[in-house]
């Protein structure tokens, strides 16, 4: 997709000069039949026309006014840019840093904490850094990380990120969540640390009530979660029933603690695997969930990372009226070796495995891209009826991915192509694709075949 210079000078209602930062041209965007251009003006959505119809030379700004920079889509599908609502950034890509001699014969839980134990802030900003850039290379520009804090990690892998997030402040938003991953009773001296995270710089307090000994000591971690969430005033992102067992039972508690407390549109409840197996409950739990309007993050890579846990019944919570979005969690780390931190994967994997028709791939793409957002950020209750309409709208903020597929379905069949991803109306990373179809005879000879070379048949454009 080439950038090209445009005379276009956009004016304000004064007849005086705009900034204007970029026009994309001839752009395909969901909701809206037909190919549109868009212009940004001042980091917001200022226009949008059938291509053809914008003004490119006329106007009244004066000749020195800075000419704008223009992307031809191509018929590519400009969106809503994606959200990434849970990761673990200070683990990202540390698998390597535990010798394969020490990994073995290790449980993930035990895995992972044997990595951190030799964090140091410098080694984890750097790989958080990565983690975070690939984040944008797909077109991530708002992203939600939990950080260990406990007794192993310290404060050291909560440094590294600080500084990492510091370091990527201009092309991503990130929030940092500080998690007590070994737990509360099991690990005291967390609660002190969880305090001083909160102090300096942690923007929610998150929790893993399941890893305690006993309900007991289960529901007195949730309690703990949420006295530090009142007295700093925080929201709440907290594990809850990752194994798909009958005494995974924790969500029930979360969503009864939040109406208690009034926190509704506060709480954030991640995995939430242990609902698949409610034989007796699980909508009377789904209806609490609602009720209390804990949002839920499903997270499709539970699905297949070598551990018995599930999706959470994302179709029976969305049904009760609880919002539903999906995250990643993990990338090359103790507890999973894979990850790409796409969202198209994220799509593709919540919709295959969670079950959703075609006709429901709107709203399982709501929930990486405006349905995430809202539920970081807005503490009202989400309005399903904006799952299907156009996620580019005049006046929004220009933070948008422009994608080489001309529709949703297209760029899920195909995840590898093309990808701009804009922040506030600034082109922050770009990938692009060629494809070729290499001539199967001359592909034979130039191994030594023989036959005659015939040129390739030509380049797929992507």
């Amino acid at each position: 997709m080439p950038e090209a210079t445009s005379t276009y000078r956009p004016t304000n209602g004064n007849g005086e000069p705009h900034m204007t930062s970029l026009i994309i041209t001839d752009a395909s965007i969901h909701g809206r039949p037909g190919r549109h251009d868009v212009v940004i003006e001042q980091g917001l959505v200022a226009c949008i026309e059938p291509t053809g119809t914008t003004p490119r030379t006329e106007g009244t700004a004066r000749p020195d006014a800075a000419p704008a920079t223009v992307i031809e889509a191509r018929g590519g599908l400009l969106a809503r840019a994606f959200v990434e609502p849970h990761l673990h950034p200070d683990k990202s890509f540390s698998l390597s840093e535990l010798p394969a001699a020490e990994a073995s014969g290790l449980n993930h839980f035990a895995r992972a904490s044997r990595i951190k134990a030799a964090f140091t802030p410098e080694q984890v900003a750097r790989r958080a850094r990565r983690a975070f850039e690939l984040a944008v290379s797909n077109g991530v520009t708002r992203l939600r990380a939990n950080i260990d804090i406990d007794s192993i990690a310290g404060l050291r892998g909560f440094e590294g990120v600080l500084q990492a997030r510091e370091e990527v402040a201009s092309i991503l938003d990130v929030d940092l969540v500080a998690f007590p991953q070994e737990g509360l009773g099991r690990d005291p001296g967390a609660y002190d640390l969880l305090r001083e995270a909160l102090r300096s710089g942690a923007n929610l307090i998150g929790g893993w009530p399941n890893v305690e000994e006993g309900e007991d000591a289960q529901r007195a971690h949730v309690a703990t979660v949420f006295d530090l969430a009142e007295e700093f005033d925080v929201d709440i992102d907290i594990h809850a029933d990752c194994w798909i067992e009958e005494r995974e039972r924790m969500l029930e508690v979360i969503a009864e603690e939040t109406m208690t407390r009034g926190l509704h549109g506060r709480v954030m409840a991640s995995h939430c695997c242990g609902i698949e197996c409610y034989h007796d409950n699980a909508r009377y739990v789904a209806d609490k969930v609602a009720e209390a309007d804990v949002r839920v993050a499903v997270i499709p890579l539970n699905l297949v990372d070598g551990i018995l846990r599930g999706l959470s019944r994302p179709h029976m919570l969305r049904q009760a009226g609880a919002q539903v979005i999906v995250g990643s969690d993990n990338l090359n780390d103790g507890w999973y070796a894979l990850g790409t931190l796409n969202p198209l994967d994220r799509i593709y994997m919540a919709v295959v495995g969670g079950g959703f028709a075609d006709d429901e791939v709107d709203a399982v793409w709501h929930m990486v891209a405006g349905g995430a957002a809202h539920a970081l950020d807005n503490r009202s209750r989400a309005d399903t009826a904006v799952e299907s309409a156009s996620d580019v709208h005049i006046g929004m903020v220009a933070d948008l991915v422009l994608l080489g597929a001309h529709d949703r379905l297209e760029a899920l069949r195909r995840p590898g192509g093309p990808v701009t991803t804009i922040k506030g109306g600034r082109v922050v990373a770009r990938r692009t694709v060629e494809e070729r179809i290499m001539d199967v005879d001359a592909f034979g000879a130039a191994l030594g075949g023989g036959a005659a070379a015939r040129p390739a048949r030509g380049v797929i454009p992507r």
